[in-house]
């Protein structure tokens, strides 16, 4: 594992316009001739060069110091006093860059600044025999280990595009230490989700309570129907009855961010196997403990707006998506594209062999600056093994469709992993990898 990459910001230098040169030029004339009057030149080239010379040079660009003009002896010594009324502004901090690390299958800890986002993370992975046949559960010690008390502090929002234990099953734990975020997912994990609520349901009263709670007003399931945010202009047919088609963004609250879910679907996963399919219709008294019981919902994708604090404007633009679809299915409409370009997308490479040329589609309709596979290794293994391939998934094979829309070394501000630069606009990270994007 390396470190993040740090990006420099190089200063801007200025020179002096040529209305100032021409004034202290001026300036020298006058004292050869007039020395009884040099302190008084020297005083009015001073305010020529340092208040004048803003009218001519580019407003953003500093003024360099210009020489010192030394008076004759016996002249006045002169302070240099700023014009009145001048405005005093203050230099504008720079962007900060965005940063990525790759917690391993779906789980990516996206930060600008002290903002951050965190995609659905799997960090308990339970083995095929007990996601078949037995019982699962989160175990909070991985939680601890893999996401650090001031990341956990930084978050803002989880992600989860569907329901599935692959998905949902670490959140709990990670919600719990992550008090600033809000999970926004859909409306079959609210209702799994409402187990953890502290107003259960009456009819919960007999069930065992919760080690930790989790207020309602922290799951966002927006896709509820009365009152959705997700926008279904590509995939029309997958729109709930009462649903607008068109998607609003939703602010992050504590987060100069914000965030849109699309409608989007779920491949089967091995074949025609599809696992979990399926909706949860009401509110859930426990947490599943079958694995089976974890049902997808709606499947969506969401774009992530990192904004200027001051503008409100966009930094960076991210696009997660947590199951590949047949296009144009999970797409982002062209006009909320033709708004901002998507500077990084995060793409799901499990099952991918189930969809059509992915993610060649998606990708040359998005065209981002760079792009990222997750959710490709065999998430059966234990977590301290070493990664390896979804058995019968061609990563490689992932890797070329996508390099082929994203030709490397044709981004002009390349990007870092593990603090090296890269001319590869497409990676598929290991757990661990850190990467880092400059505005």
């Amino acid at each position: 594992m390396g470190d993040d990459a740090k990006v420099g910001e190089h200063a801007r230098g200025g020179s002096v316009s040529g209305r100032a040169g021409r004034a202290l030029r001026a300036g020298h004339a006058r004292l050869a001739g007039h020395a009884r009057l040099a302190g008084h030149v020297l005083a009015c080239a001073c305010v020529v060069a340092c208040g004048g010379a803003d009218r001519d040079a580019a407003p953003s660009a500093p003024i360099a110091p210009t020489a010192a003009v030394a008076a004759p002896p016996g002249a006045p010594v002169v302070a240099d006093v700023p014009r009145a009324g001048a405005p005093q502004v203050e230099p504008e901090a720079p962007t900060p860059p965005l940063r990525v690390r790759f917690l391993g299958v779906g789980g990516f800890l996206v930060e600008v600044g002290d903002d951050a986002v965190l995609t659905a993370p799997l960090l308990t992975r339970p083995s095929m025999t007990k996601v078949m046949l037995g019982e699962i559960s989160s175990d909070p010690s991985l939680v601890d280990g893999a996401l650090a008390p001031a990341e956990l502090t930084r978050i803002k929002a989880v992600l989860s595009g569907h329901a599935h234990y692959d998905h949902l099953l670490d959140v709990p734990s990670v919600m719990a230490r992550a008090p600033s975020a809000t999970l926004y997912t859909n409306a079959s994990a609210r209702h799994l989700m409402a187990a953890l609520a502290p107003d259960r349901d009456a009819r919960c009263a007999n069930a065992p309570a919760p080690s930790s709670t989790l207020p309602r007003s922290r799951v966002v399931a927006l896709d509820d129907p009365a009152a959705s945010k997700v926008d279904y202009r590509s995939c029309p047919e997958l729109r709930p009855a009462g649903a607008p088609l068109v998607g609003v963004w939703t602010r992050i609250p504590g987060a100069n961010a914000r965030v849109m879910a699309f409608g989007s679907e779920h491949p089967d996963q091995f074949g025609p196997v599809h696992f979990g399919p399926g909706d949860v219709d009401e509110d859930a008294c426990t947490l599943p403990k079958r694995a089976a019981d974890w049902k997808e919902g709606r499947t969506l994708a969401f774009l992530v707006d990192f904004l200027d604090p001051k503008t409100g404007a966009p930094r960076f633009r991210v696009f997660y998506q947590d199951a590949p679809t047949d296009a144009p299915v999970g797409h982002v409409p062209d006009a909320v594209l033709a708004e901002r370009r998507v500077d990084l997308a995060l793409l799901c490479v499990g099952a991918y062999q189930n969809v059509e040329d992915a993610p060649r589609p998606l990708l040359g309709s998005m065209a981002p600056r760079f792009a990222l596979g997750g959710h490709w290794e065999d998430f059966f293994e234990a977590p301290s093994a070493t990664p390896s391939a979804i058995p019968f998934t061609d990563v490689s094979q992932w890797e070329q469709r996508a390099v082929s829309l994203l030709a490397p070394g044709s981004e002009p501000k390349p990007w870092s992993q593990n603090g090296r630069r890269t001319a590869s606009r497409v990676l598929v990270p290991m757990p661990g990898d850190a990467l880092e994007l400059s505005p």
